[in-house]
């Protein structure tokens, strides 16, 4: 809509329109952008600051899109036929303006949230649930982004729903990259995870292997608190020995046979 009033309140200008109902098309163009609401993520996720910022990008759209469309619409009806065929070409690259706008919205829109057995993520709005048993590998890759323009580019590759990056905003990120069964890629940047190691911990925990790209200490490190933090309810009821696992039977009928009196009683 703001690019749609833009580009009329320019080309009436031109044409057929006063300076003060141009002027108030563009003031409206502005206006309507700026109360456009804003969605809000879920609380505890993860969401990257983006870079360049949603409203940078926003106007790298507008900055095609207005003057280019503007140039084709005017050629096409007040020039000649040579004049209006060529000046009409230039609506092709001012349609690059609507991938463009559609980072800004992924952005806005694209975030991810770890949980004790995986994780949701959702792209352009819609959300999908993995959990760290369906997932078929994990990689950590070191990245070189470039420069913001080089990253927005290249999030024009992360448009399908199979393949999601949540990348940080600096030139080097060490990304840890998520791939599941059925093909789909979560490529997020490890240094935006808050809880890092307890990531780690629920993928070794849920018995899969820990990304290729960590050393052979940060595994161990890994197990070993884990074994801490889950040592009591990790130990299977065979690694118990003959008395201790009669214990723990008896403990839980006289539990049973305490909570049945106490039913009668009442």
């Amino acid at each position: 809509m703001p690019l749609f009033l833009a580009v009329l309140g320019l080309v009436g200008l031109i044409t057929f329109m006063t300076p003060f109902t141009s002027l108030v098309c563009l003031a409206t163009a502005i206006g309507v952008y700026a109360a456009t609401p804003q969605p809000k993520p879920p609380a505890g996720v993860i969401q990257p600051e983006a870079s360049p910022p949603v409203w940078m990008t926003d106007l790298i759209g507008y900055t095609v899109g207005i003057p280019l469309f503007t140039m084709a619409l005017v050629g096409l009806t007040y020039g000649d036929r040579m004049i209006g065929a060529w000046t009409g070409l230039l609506a092709f690259p001012a349609c690059f303006c609507l991938p463009i706008f559609l980072i800004a919205i992924r952005q806005k829109t694209s975030w991810v949230r770890f949980f004790g057995n995986g994780f949701e993520f959702a792209e352009m709005g819609l959300k999908t649930r993995v959990r760290y048993v369906d997932l078929e590998s994990a990689v950590v890759r070191e990245w070189q982004t470039g420069n913001a323009f080089v990253r927005a580019l290249g999030s024009l590759g992360f448009m399908s729903r199979q393949k999601v990056a949540l990348l940080s905003g600096s030139d080097h990120s060490r990304t840890l990259v998520f791939t599941r069964k059925d093909g789909t890629q979560l490529a997020v940047s490890s240094e935006v995870i808050p809880d890092l190691q307890r990531v780690l911990i629920g993928m070794d925990r849920a018995g899969v292997e820990l990304p290729h790209g960590f050393g052979e200490r940060e595994r161990v490190k890994i197990r070993k608190k884990r074994e801490r933090m889950y040592r009591q309810s990790e130990v299977p009821q065979e690694a118990l020995s003959p008395r201790e696992q009669a214990k723990k039977i008896a403990a839980l009928l006289d539990q049973s046979k305490f909570g049945h009196l106490k039913g009668e009683g009442s």
